[in-house]
């Protein structure tokens, strides 16, 4: 959705310079377009890596019965939508690795030609190919097009939402208001932040009404805000995760994480194509922010923004500003792939960018994006793993005996490697003794800091009596601080030196380590 500016809807203007014209490509311009689409396709259908925590998580309570669902989202944080579509996935296609992540490379394949109609609207027939070729080759969108969680979801939703906006806006009537509605109730349904995006279009359509005393935007708000009963069923439990459960995992982030934000959508790290996806995008968003006009080496700036770009952009950095301004107020930690609400938007406007330039120089500047995108995209999907989880796996099968404990700490480390395991291992988290199979994230930092990890260790060892005892943990976790380590240590202390099976290793976004204890030996006559 794009916050709605006075002029910004009309997006049929021509965005492109006098005379550079918007021809057709030609034969070799249509199989390159074709040749990265069917590569972004690709990037979106596999990845190697095992499930990680939040994947785990998500493919776990999915796996309930429907009527435990709600309750289990309740406790874990989570918004509905995306859960309720994986448990009807699950019982059609699927609950293997591959066949849980499918769902999201479809809804990750479906945004390819949103992205191409959303394109078309603001730009013509070059915005509609630059938006595609943009999204097909985005790092960012390729990768969690790959992962069993909602971010493709949102992507798509997104763009649905700004067509359905365009739409109405173009021409008001009810059959359109109730696909803003529904696209609005989808969103705040499938990540919160999706309800900064949605307060920050709902404010610049009001503004817009009242400065161009205009009904369309106005009532475009009514629709959203009717879209919004829709949400009213989960408003308890909202509230409740709210007071709850929140991030305790992670810390806030200051107003820096914008630009470290577009480095991630990138790729991230600090790989030569990175940078250069960085700045390519940086450049064309501010083109298609700001450029009037563009003829040889001679590009014209409007500091004030230029339609239909100024109101993307706008949304873009309202909502992103919302969110962090909240997150500081609050608490709540900042992960860049939260973001993935206004990707899409972003890289609308730089396809704005695209369209702006004269072709001669539009088309290069697009294929440095495309071949830069997609260098980082390739090791992002098919190198760099998500988890350590499988190692450590093959390293229990191998060594755990039938009746052997495994305990994680923290808890966070539970539910991506038990699912690998055995039913004949006993498996347990520190310090409830729960399930690993998910984390109960309701009042988490309070109950971590009044844990005592002495006494959990002494009946841990006295509970496994002659069976081994094997801890899969890290040391790096919030609210769990030193924790980890002095249970290990009572073990040590109770049982002997332990075998080191698994160090971290750093290649992993998640890793830990595996040490085990051998059996307490029977009291002697």
């Amino acid at each position: 959705m794009s916050a709605g500016l006075p002029g910004d809807s009309a997006v049929g203007e021509a965005v492109r310079p006098a005379g550079s014209g918007d021809r057709r490509a030609g034969p070799w311009g249509v199989a390159a377009v074709g040749f990265v689409v069917v590569l972004g396709v690709a990037l979106r259908v596999h990845s190697p890596s095992a499930l990680w925590l939040d994947e785990a998580i998500s493919v776990n309570i999915s796996g309930l019965p429907l009527r435990e669902v709600p309750a289990a989202l309740r406790r874990d944080g989570a918004p509905p939508l995306y859960a309720l579509v994986l448990w009807g996935w699950e019982r059609v296609v699927g609950t293997s690795t591959t066949e849980v992540r499918w769902l999201s490379s479809l809804l990750g394949v479906a945004a390819l030609p949103a992205a191409a109609l959303a394109g078309a609207r603001l730009a013509g027939r070059s915005g509609a190919v630059a938006a595609l070729l943009l999204l097909a080759a985005s790092p960012f969108a390729a990768y969690y097009s790959t992962e069993a969680r909602m971010y493709s979801l949102v992507i798509l939703l997104v763009l649905c939402g700004f067509l359905a906006l365009d739409g109405y806006l173009r021409r008001p009537g009810a059959v359109r208001g109730v696909l803003v509605g529904l696209t609005t109730a989808a969103l705040a349904l499938t990540h919160y932040w999706s309800l900064f995006l949605l307060a920050v279009v709902g404010g610049g359509l009001l503004a817009s009404a009242w400065q161009a005393r205009s009904r369309p935007p106005a009532r475009a708000v009514g629709w959203m805000a009717a879209g919004g009963v829709l949400f009213l069923p989960w408003l308890p439990s909202f509230l409740y995760q709210v007071a709850h459960t929140g991030t305790p995992w992670g810390a806030p982030a200051g107003f820096t994480a914008v630009l470290s934000t577009v480095v991630v959508w990138a790729g991230g790290g600090s790989r030569p194509s990175t940078l250069v996806l960085t700045a390519v995008l940086l450049l064309l968003a501010g083109l298609g922010a700001a450029a009037v006009s563009a003829s040889g080496s001679r590009v014209e700036l409007d500091l004030r923004g230029r339609p239909p770009g100024r109101a993307l952009a706008l949304a873009v950095g309202a909502t992103l500003a919302l969110a962090l301004a909240v997150g500081r107020f609050t608490g709540a930690a900042f992960d860049a792939r939260y973001t993935s609400v206004v990707l899409p938007l972003f890289l609308l406007v730089a396809a704005v960018g695209v369209a702006r330039l004269p072709r001669a120089i539009g088309t290069p500047v697009l294929a440095v994006a495309v071949v830069s995108g997609t260098a980082s995209a390739v090791p992002d999907v098919y190198v760099e793993h998500k988890t350590q989880a499988a190692a450590v796996a093959d390293a229990l099968r191998a060594q755990a005996l039938p009746g052997d404990v495994v305990v994680y700490c923290p808890d966070q480390l539970g539910p991506a490697t038990s699912r690998l395991l055995p039913g004949s291992l006993r498996q347990e988290v520190y310090p409830t003794g729960g399930s690993p199979e998910r984390v109960d994230w309701v009042d988490y930092a309070q109950r971590n800091v009044g844990a005592d990890p002495e006494a959990y260790g002494r009946d841990l060892s006295a509970r496994a009596g002659g069976s081994a005892v094997w801890l899969v943990f890290h040391t790096h976790y919030r609210t769990y601080e030193g924790q980890c380590e002095a249970l290990a240590g009572t073990l040590t202390a109770l049982r002997g030196d332990p075998l080191p099976l698994v160090e971290p290793d750093g290649r992993y976004f998640e890793s830990a380590h595996l040490v085990g204890w051998a059996p307490l030996r029977a009291p002697g006559p």
